[in-house]
């Protein structure tokens, strides 16, 4: 009985740590997804961000993996870190660099493109109508889901200059 207990504890803080989640390996088939269906999401008005949306968006349904960038398997930060990169827009690698090196805006203001940031470790990027794009844990790797409430809301310019103006040694 104690062991069991030990092991839904352990599952809970798996599913619980988002991108703190232990490393997946890339090579180990998962159970297959149900098809996407894509979300009425609203159209960003901003050419990055609506480039950044559409590479989000194409990665959904990809393996999370810790530390990951793509193009196989992605973790928070990096899909953050990479759908901007397409959008012409360098970013910091970690979800903490990008908590520190973006304005943020109200919670009224937020708008396609935008990152949605927990202080527990995690980001996803903000697809508009209530739902959110990002590499959620292990098991669900990228998905579209409803957006929970962030601890704040990020706004990336898509110009260099601004997203630019702290850099992380870790690109």
């Amino acid at each position: 009985m104690i062991r069991r207990a030990a092991v839904l504890v352990a599952l809970a803080a798996l599913v619980l740590s988002g991108c703190a989640a232990a490393e997946a390996r890339p090579d180990v088939a998962h159970a297959p997804r149900a098809p996407y269906v894509a979300p009425p999401v609203e159209r960003a008005a901003d050419g990055g961000a609506a480039t950044a949306l559409a590479f989000a968006q194409a990665q959904v349904g990809k393996q999370y993996c810790w530390g990951g960038s793509g193009p196989r398997c992605f973790d928070c930060s990096g899909l953050v870190q990479a759908a901007w990169r397409a959008a012409g827009v360098r970013l910091p690698r970690t979800t903490n660099a990008q908590g520190d090196a973006l304005p943020t805006v109200a919670v009224g203001d937020a708008r396609p493109g935008d990152l949605f940031w927990w202080r527990h470790g995690h980001v996803g990027i903000y697809a508009g109508n209530g739902w959110l794009i990002d590499a959620y844990h292990t098991g669900a790797g990228v998905v579209v889901r409803p957006a929970p409430m962030p601890d704040k809301i990020l706004r990336v310019e898509s110009t260099r200059r601004v997203a630019q103006r702290r850099v992380d040694p870790g690109y």
